[in-house]
């Protein structure tokens, strides 16, 4: 069994809360990604996990075993840091078996191992090579090897990706995907790049401050945000959140219909909206974005997103007609939770 269970786990460093006490369940061979803005508690999960900090309160469980008091060593988990963390002393292969040799695994099974990674990770070129030597992708790919040599079931990444362009962070999302598929390990991701969850996980942890905004995965965060955070946290452009006044938009004279007793505000994801209905906005920016244009409009005092394609152009201050299906509006109550909405009538 290679699930991980954090039951009621809390970090205090000293007077702040880096984790309000959380329970989470991560699925054994899944690829669960924390994901969350900077600050937000993220990593510090992710360090209690591996034992690198120790947990102010709550049970972590590993494969069913309580591994709360227990060193790293003893945690049957890998981990691949944000600055990769290698020898620059040291050639591609001493990096990768460096961690054997401290376990004082045999040289034949070192010379093993190492062959089944270098293979794997297209590295049998550059087993000789200094860090010194490769470029980014490729200094990734060996600390993801000497990762994968343990050949434990767990592995934890720290920001992996970060170092690289835009380009190559893109590349390997997908081998590293690939390879967590293959492979059938559990992987917890850390990131504050929505792209990076939102293309590999099989479940997204969003964190706020310490504590745990939403559980689920990509398509239901982005289908049902359960706060206006996760709202506006999750897209490309973020949902549009605007106040309500009664049952009319804030600034505005538009009745939205089915507005739930509960709810303060309302939101609509871009793709949601059409410019041709009979919601009266005024254009205030355009955004061209090649295959298609984000034009902001701003409906009484609150402002929404419109993604349309083609190739029109839009002007500040320009008039437009809104149209939005009633279903595709979410509702929010005055603390930012969600409110299901009712039929519109």
């Amino acid at each position: 069994m290679s699930e991980i269970e954090l039951r009621g786990v809390g970090k205090l460093w000293g007077d702040v809360v880096a984790l309000s006490p959380t329970n989470l369940l991560i699925p054994g061979g899944s690829f669960t990604v924390l994901l969350g803005p900077s600050g937000c508690g993220k990593t510090t999960t992710l360090r209690l996990i591996a034992g690198l900090d120790s947990a102010s309160a709550g049970q972590i469980f590993v494969g069913g075993r309580d591994v709360t008091n227990e060193p790293p060593s003893h945690r049957n988990l890998a981990m691949v840091f944000q600055n990769y963390a290698l020898f620059p002393h040291l050639s591609v292969a001493d990096n990768i078996v460096f961690g054997l040799q401290v376990r004082k695994a045999s040289k034949q099974e070192q010379s093993e191992r190492l062959a089944r990674v270098l293979a794997l990770l297209g590295l049998e070129k550059l087993r000789d090579r200094k860090p010194s030597q490769l470029s980014g992708g490729q200094q990734q790919r060996v600390a993801l090897a000497r990762a994968l040599v343990a050949e434990t079931k767990i592995c934890l990444m720290d920001e992996p990706l970060s170092n690289l362009d835009a380009q190559l962070r893109q590349e390997m999302r997908q081998e590293l995907r690939a390879l967590q598929q293959k492979l059938g390990l559990t992987v917890v991701y850390v990131t504050h790049d929505q792209a990076e969850a939102m293309s590999m996980a099989d479940l997204v942890v969003l964190l706020n401050r310490g504590r745990v905004e939403q559980v689920g995965s990509p398509r239901e965060i982005y289908a049902r945000p359960a706060t206006v955070f996760a709202a506006r946290f999750i897209g490309t452009p973020p949902m549009s959140v605007m106040a309500l006044d009664g049952e009319t938009i804030k600034g505005s004279k538009f009745a939205v219909a089915g507005k739930p007793s509960k709810a303060t505000h309302v939101a609509i994801r871009p793709e949601h909206v059409s410019l041709d209905g009979d919601i009266p906005a005024t254009i205030t920016a355009s955004e061209y974005l090649g295959a298609d244009s984000l034009v902001r409009c701003q409906i009484g005092s609150e402002q929404v997103a419109v993604r349309i394609t083609g190739q029109q152009v839009f002007e500040p201050g320009q008039n437009v007609q809104l149209a939005w299906s009633p279903h595709a509006l979410h509702y929010f109550d005055n603390d930012g939770r969600r409110v299901e909405q009712q039929t519109p009538t």
